[in-house]
């Protein structure tokens, strides 16, 4: 990996290549869904690795209140503060039966994190210490702790040390260069499957990957998948993959996409507000502030992207 911001900040060299493949937007029911001919907000990852290659390394856990929203707001603020417009449900699962997978997986990435009493609670502590303070984190942690808050550094990807995970692959100490989200890390301080996942699976000598293929749809008879068809970019020729059991991990987008295509589930209606599929899908909300502070400088190049501190 290069730190090249031609290639791939501007170019997007590592995401989906939408003159292609690409998806369509569209706001309400009412507009003509047209499809995206430039990457914005959307990145979209391709090749080995996916997304999980030019990731920020943000990885916090959700709260208790995430699974269970529904429940947990009606605990708190009383049957009819609800809209019935709002359509707000559990999961189905709660924090305390994934709780013990969040701990198996920040062990295999080494997460770089720091718990205080406002941090969901964990059976294991993360298994590297928190990232280093910048001098906007100090000033945030400083000001915030002096109004009664609790702040903490957002778990990190990009390792605070060297760290050998329990399948004996290593991830270096991040060097701050800052080029983390849209790039792939050539240090190799970032949790990603090329240095983590893929190189344990291939040890098993039961892995292969097909690369240059594109799942356009997965086969399934009586409820059960049964492969999947995809397309070879080398002899664009249509294969089928038999299998047992398929994992569909190419991010909320295209993981919606592919389960409409394949006929799988009950699409979501917005009028009648029956089905699932497709229901409640996102692919960010974020909100922010600027604050310019007139007596202050510090040398923001030097940072990672998830180096953060959250209340």
């Amino acid at each position: 990996m290069q730190k090249d911001e031609l290639r791939y900040a501007l170019d997007h060299e590592l995401m989906q290549d939408l003159s292609k493949e690409t998806q369509t937007i569209r706001n309400t029911t009412d507009m003509t869904a047209l499809p995206m001919r430039q990457l914005g907000s959307y990145l979209l990852g391709t090749d080995v690795g996916g997304a999980g290659i030019h990731w920020n390394g943000q990885a916090p856990r959700f709260f208790p209140y995430d699974f269970q929203i529904q429940t947990m707001t009606l605990e708190q603020y009383g049957e009819g503060k609800v809209d019935e417009d709002i359509t707000i449900q559990d999961w189905g699962i709660t924090y305390e039966e994934i709780e013990p997978y969040y701990t198996k997986w920040e062990k295999m990435a080494g997460i770089s994190g720091e718990q205080n009493e406002v941090t969901p609670e964990m059976s294991e502590e993360y298994p590297t210490p928190p990232m280093k303070e910048s001098p906007a984190i100090r000033l945030f942690k400083e000001a915030s702790s002096e109004l009664g808050l609790h702040p903490h550094q957002r778990p990190s990807a990009n390792l605070s040390e060297n760290y050998t995970n329990p399948d004996g692959q290593t991830i270096y100490q991040c060097q701050y260069c800052s080029f983390c989200e849209r790039f792939g890390c050539d240090y190799q301080a970032k949790s990603d499957p090329l240095i983590t996942v893929i190189p344990t699976a291939l040890k098993t000598g039961n892995f292969e990957i097909k690369t240059h293929a594109n799942v356009r749809e997965i086969a399934h008879e009586d409820g059960v998948a049964t492969g999947v068809y995809y397309i070879d970019g080398t002899d664009d020729q249509e294969y089928f993959q038999p299998a047992d059991i398929v994992i569909i991990t190419t991010y909320v987008m295209n993981n919606t996409r592919l389960l409409l295509q394949s006929g799988i589930g009950q699409p979501y209606d917005p009028e009648t507000e029956e089905g699932v599929v497709g229901k409640h899908y996102c692919y960010q909300i974020i909100s922010g502030a600027d604050g310019f502070f007139s007596k202050i400088r510090s040398l923001i190049f030097m940072r990672e992207q998830a180096l953060s501190v959250v209340e």
